[in-house]
């Protein structure tokens, strides 16, 4: 259970977040940096139960609602084990009239970083087939959960796929997360990461994008290229919208991969949502279901892991733990430490 931060009473008259948590008051301290952004900071911390945490800055001042939309969805879906747990909140009030203020959101510390920097870790080679697998099928869980109860995360992508030192994998980052609509079961909000964004997201001259958790499904598909290949499809365009829209789906490069990765891939970036396959069809394809026992990736992974840990870093260069927060509509803005 989430302690939910020290809760203030709520008042009739106000149900803001400055009035439901409380300062931390010693519980909770911020060490290193790990990233930030826009509108929020992510830090190594410690608090007093949970020990070592990532810690949130998410800047209400801004934008209160999206910070409560993503609480409720973390109260919501944390206690899946491929998603990062959410322990819980506390407010942290603007020193001044000039300065932000902000909640502070305690989650699990992933420290074998992320998908995007255990790709960049490998300095060009892919990610063998079956550590893709491994991480496609993990983050099909978690979004089997997440779109069991109807709602989206809209921003699935490298960065927001975290390790554990032991080679677990966990989904964070439902800032951009969407509940269907109840009578069409679809959404309306243009929103993500560009690169990554399925065709039917984007926003069309005066029409409204229309969509459903088939968004996702692109999504991984685009990452399972990214892990296959070392970066995502067009990562060289700025402007990828109309690339996306218009272009065929893309494709491996290479013809040495296996012809269940091929056909994993097709049905994940079908172009018409109607023919992708959804997360719990996708977790009984043979790509998926005749992978070798998962003690056994896990345990290659954190092999590499260590390995990564234990170079010697370059001048002003350390180890990339790294979380990346979209803080931009259909762009490729987020925040990390590269």
């Amino acid at each position: 259970m989430p302690f939910c931060a020290p809760r203030r009473k709520r008042t009739a008259e106000s149900g803001c977040l400055s009035e439901i948590y409380k300062p931390p008051d010693g519980r909770l301290t911020k060490e290193k940096l790990l990233g930030e952004g826009g509108t929020a900071a992510v830090f190594m911390g410690h608090h007093h139960r949970r020990g070592k945490v990532a810690v949130k800055m998410a800047n209400i001042t801004w934008d209160e609602e999206s910070v409560c939309r993503e609480v409720n969805f973390l109260l919501k879906f944390s206690r899946h084990r491929n998603i990062a747990s959410y322990y819980g909140a506390y407010h942290h009030p603007a020193p001044n009239e000039e300065s932000s203020e902000y909640l502070e959101l305690v989650l699990e510390y992933c420290s074998g970083g992320s998908l995007y920097d255990l790709i960049k870790s490998t300095e060009g080679q892919s990610l063998k087939e079956t550590w893709i697998g491994f991480v496609c099928r993990e983050v099909l869980k978690a979004l089997n959960h997440v779109h069991h109860h109807r709602a989206v995360h809209r921003d699935i992508k490298s960065p927001n796929v975290m390790l554990t030192k032991k080679g677990n994998i966990k989904l964070i980052d439902f800032g951009h997360c969407w509940d269907l609509d109840p009578q069409t079961g679809k959404c309306n909000e243009g929103d993500g990461t560009a690169h990554w964004m399925a065709p039917e997201t984007f926003r069309r001259r005066d029409r409204k994008p229309e969509y459903d958790t088939k968004c996702d499904i692109w999504s991984l598909g685009i990452t399972a290229i990214e892990m296959a290949e070392g970066k995502t499809p067009y990562a060289d365009q700025k402007l990828v919208s109309d690339l996306i829209i218009n272009n065929d789906s893309p494709r491996l490069k290479s013809r040495t991969w296996s012809q269940h990765f091929v056909s994993f891939l097709k049905s994940c970036l079908e172009k018409d949502p109607s023919q992708r396959w959804s997360a719990k069809e996708l977790l009984q394809h043979p790509f998926i279901a005749e992978l070798p026992p998962a003690k056994t990736i896990r345990a290659e992974i954190e092999e590499h892991l260590r390995a990564v840990q234990n170079r010697p870093a370059e001048q002003g260069e350390g180890i990339r733990y790294m979380y990346r927060i979209g803080v931009c509509s259909c762009s490729v803005l987020g925040f990390s430490l590269l």
